[in-house]
């Protein structure tokens, strides 16, 4: 039997190729398949047939299928087609359509990437569902409580020993380490993480594996950007860096490179040594202490066991291990242990903060409302002038029905319309997005950025498509509601829907005033926090850490010795005239980590307060004057030993009336005198009031009276003082030299005061220019929505207009008759926002201790501006108007 071309690529060819071609094209496959079989290559003949079938399938040989003919995909092609040339013939309303929705969209995605980012912080690792951090709480009553996200150094090996359900149990602590062998060490934060960090978290390896990630105690693990920074293009991989480790400089060679943590990431260190070092930092005693943290502690556990069951029996083994609080056995609850999914970390500020930062959800909340208000915003502007465009369209609408179109055929048409439009601007505003990344991140300090995958694709067309539903719908029903025999008698069809689309008017002056009011009363409060009178003087106040002695033990060593080498340095710089108000503190302003210690008092109440160790010239140099008593005196040796001064907060938080003379409340403490109270200067933040402070210039009488003692900031000495001359650059560079000869082989690590303080209010000023722009754009949104709405309704009176210019009216009685109606929608936008903003803004002020009080003037000013957008808006148009000769107004009808 002669062999024949395979029948399913005949088929295929039947089924695509338009039949006025089939037939010549079958015929020279056929020809070319039996000349092959002639000369005997039967399979080669198949093979060939069949990819000449192939090759043939093309587009434009496609046959035009009936079916699809009258199919939805049909009609939506044509619906396009028709919608371009809709939009392409009205171009002046289709730009002002396009570019509002694009300002959404545009600030939609750049507010959008900043949520996203703070809500997905830590997803990347794998393992996410199965990581908890532990925290403890040890609560004795009468206000003992004490809650950390920093454990004991024994819980990592509590959970292995204790919890089967447990696979892993790792822990990570931060740490000043001086780096380099000889001149200029500087200090380093180096984390100690366990040796098994890699199998809980996913971090990406550059050079090494996680056999040889931190295999001993002698090994260290770089970032990325450190080994450029230590060892520039050559591969680091075995090299070493030389770190001092409890006194001792040890050089640890590299043992592996690890990619730098992304933006979303709670981890974010740069060089890491084993935990195995810790035995000889913190000897073992820590080790087995259940009241000292240090380490944050994180578990892994095993897949398919839900953190309940180990939750439920933390107190059982606790209360196993014969734990004791003083002389007595713990009881029930006094020490729990609990656990936080790692990637509630970022956004949970109820759990204490750890190592790292934690984000406020309040103000992702707040953004993302705001983008979202943008982004609905820029749909009721198309809305709104596409409904008021309606009229001029409703011949074409009557048009259309009397040929036969029915009411489905047009809302697909009108939709069409709309839908093309907004995947146009959703295009368009993620690539100004993209490129306003950048400026953006300048502008408001973030670190967003973007990413592209194939699959966003379909995101952003079903954002598109979603946004073109939502803001096409209103006009497309009221287009399609028109009665065709009232089109034809020219009744004006529109007087029952003005209701609504001035509602929608109003909703978008009411959005605009709402943004430009929060904003100003955001920007009241930051200047109020920045410009309050803190109770001490701290411009061009320069601060530097001193180096302390590597050999001391504790805090006592280490703040004597800072002291010490703090006191050389004030000699030196004292020679400089233009360097004032030297002075010596463990603590600096700007930070709320201060000591906090806390004692049984005289009728064994539980009190606390904060610490600081300071020289005698320290409250001077910052301006912080008595109100009862005295400073402290220089070459005072009785103040030195044993003198303390208090703020008023501490001697209302003691209950002493005349506190200057007596003591401090605890029978333990050492010998002392109050010699002074200082009023309450605010050395923490304005989010929290100022809270009770024991100044002392030695530590042992209070610590000998102390219960417990918690610092979160670092207690090493710092010298500060104020520069009076013009250039800072050279009071830096005075620091430099006498820094270099006293401390040759560390280098200076100085800060300014007010860039500390500054930094405390970061959040809320990153906050208030986040809706800054937001304000802008919605500002333009409103600007263009305005402008296209007053040059509808001046076309709507242009008959009116050339009647009344041709009567004698004047430029001004056109303009009220077209702001008119504007102006009442905005009085009544600028009342409705009134207690909106009120309510909202009084949920974000209650964050602070210290606050603005709301006046009139930021709703006054956010209704004069826009007020004096709608009015250069209907002025720029009026002007048009008056230009028309009215004889060719007239003729428009």
């Amino acid at each position: 039997m002669k062999a024949q071309p395979p029948k399913w690529a005949d088929r295929f060819l039947a089924w695509f190729c338009h039949p006025d071609l089939l037939e010549d094209l079958q015929g020279d496959l056929y020809e070319i398949f039996e000349q092959h079989l002639t000369q005997g290559h039967k399979r080669k003949a198949k093979y060939l047939y069949i990819w000449l079938v192939l090759r043939s399938f093309r587009l434009s040989a496609l046959k035009e299928n009936q079916k699809l003919k009258n199919s939805f995909f049909t009609m939506t092609k044509n619906n396009l087609k028709i919608a371009i040339r809709v939009l392409w013939r009205d171009k002046f309303n289709s730009a002002i359509n396009l570019v509002g929705l694009t300002l959404g969209i545009t600030c939609f995605l750049l507010l959008g990437l900043y949520v996203k980012q703070e809500v997905t912080f830590d997803h990347y690792h794998s393992k996410k569902d199965r990581i908890y951090r532990s925290w403890v709480k040890e609560d004795y009553g009468d206000g003992r409580e004490f809650f950390n996200s920093h454990t004991p150094l024994l819980f990592e090996a509590l959970f292995e020993d204790n919890f089967p359900e447990i696979e892993r149990s790792v822990q990570y602590i931060e740490n000043d380490f001086l780096v380099g062998r000889t001149e200029n060490r500087i200090n380093e934060i180096i984390s100690l993480i366990s040796p098994d960090f890699l199998e809980v978290f996913d971090v990406p390896l550059i050079y090494g594996d996680k056999s040889t990630f931190l295999p001993s105690r002698e090994h260290i693990a770089i970032s990325q950007s450190y080994a450029s920074k230590y060892f520039g293009l050559e591969n680091p991989m075995g090299k070493t860096i030389a770190v001092e480790v409890d006194t001792l400089i040890h050089d640890l060679t590299v043992s592996a490179v690890f990619e730098d943590f992304p933006v979303e990431s709670s981890f974010r260190f740069d060089m890491a040594i084993s935990t195995e070092n810790g035995r000889r930092i913190y000897g073992d005693r820590l080790y087995k202490a259940w009241f000292n943290i240090i380490p944050e502690t994180y578990i892994l556990l095993k897949e398919g066991t839900n953190i309940s069951s180990v939750e439920s029996k933390t107190q059982e083994v606790v209360l196993s291990q014969g734990v004791t609080y003083g002389d007595e056995p713990l009881e029930k609850d006094q020490y729990q242990i609990g656990f936080q999914p790692l990637t509630d970390i970022h956004l949970n500020p109820d759990i204490p903060l750890g190592t790292a930062p934690v984000g406020n959800p309040q103000y992702v909340i707040i953004l993302a409302a705001i983008g979202l208000l943008v982004l609905i915003m820029a749909c009721v502007n198309y809305t709104t002038l596409s409904a008021g465009q309606s009229l001029k369209r409703s011949k074409e609408v009557g048009m259309r029905k009397v040929l036969g179109a029915s009411k489905r055929t047009l809302i697909y048409q009108y939709l069409s319309e709309s839908m093309v439009l907004a995947i146009v601007a959703v295009t368009i505003g993620t690539g100004i997005t993209f490129f306003l990344i950048p400026t953006f991140n300048a502008l408001t300090g973030t670190e967003i950025f973007f990413q592209f995958e194939w699959w966003h694709a379909g995101v952003y067309l079903a954002i598109g498509l979603a946004i073109g539903l939502v803001a096409g719908t209103y006009p497309t029903l009221i287009i399609t509601a028109f009665k065709t025999i009232n089109i034809i008698n020219g009744s004006n069809q529109t007087t029952g829907k003005l209701a609504a689309r001035k509602g929608l008017v109003i909703l978008q002056f009411l959005v605009t005033v709402f943004l430009i009011s929060t904003v100003l009363i955001m920007r009241n409060q930051i200047d109020f926090l920045m410009d309050k009178d803190l109770g001490y003087d701290y411009k061009a106040v320069i601060s530097a850490e001193l180096p302390i002695d590597p050999n001391g033990r504790g805090i006592r060593d280490a703040l004597q010795s800072g002291m010490a080498n703090g006191e050389l340095l004030k000699t030196k710089l004292e020679k400089h005239p233009k360097i004032s108000k030297i002075a010596l503190g463990n603590h600096l302003f700007g930070s709320n980590g201060w000591t906090h210690v806390a004692f049984n008092d005289d009728n064994d109440d539980f009190k606390w307060f904060r610490l600081l160790v300071v020289n005698p010239e320290y409250l001077n140099a910052f301006n912080i004057e008595p109100v009862q008593g005295r400073n402290f005196e220089v070459g005072n040796g009785l103040d030195k030993r044993q003198s303390v001064i208090i703020n008023q907060s501490a001697a209302k938080y003691f209950g002493l009336e005349n506190p200057v003379g007596g003591k401090l409340p605890g029978p333990e403490f050492g010998e002392h005198q109050i010699i002074g109270v200082v009023k309450d200067f605010h050395y923490s933040s304005l989010h929290t009031e100022v809270e009770p402070l024991v100044i002392v210039q030695n530590i042992m009488p209070i610590f000998a009276g102390v219960t417990d003692a918690d610092v979160k900031d670092s207690y090493s000495p710092k010298i500060v003082f104020t520069y009076s001359g013009h250039n800072l650059h050279d009071a830096i560079e005075i620091l430099e030299n006498e820094w270099e000869v006293l401390f040759p082989s560390e280098a200076p690590n100085f800060e300014f005061i007010d860039d500390r303080i500054s930094r405390q209010y970061e959040s809320e000023a990153r906050l208030n220019k986040l809706i800054g722009v937001a304000t802008l754009l919605s500002v333009l949104i409103a600007a263009l929505g305005l402008f296209g709405l007053i040059m509808i309704v001046a076309n709507s009176k242009i008959k009116e207009i050339g009647i009344r210019k041709v009567m004698g009216a004047s430029p001004l009685s056109i303009f009220r008759l077209l702001i008119k109606g504007f102006v009442l929608q905005l009085l009544l936008a600028i009342i409705l926002s009134i207690p909106l903003t009120l309510y909202l803004i009084n949920q974000w002020l209650d964050n602070f201790a210290y606050r603005i009080e709301i006046n009139s003037l930021p709703f006054v000013l956010s209704g004069l501006a826009t007020l004096f957008i709608a009015v250069a808006v209907v002025a720029y148009h009026t002007i048009l108007a008056t230009r028309v000769n009215p004889i060719e107004s007239l003729r428009v009808e």
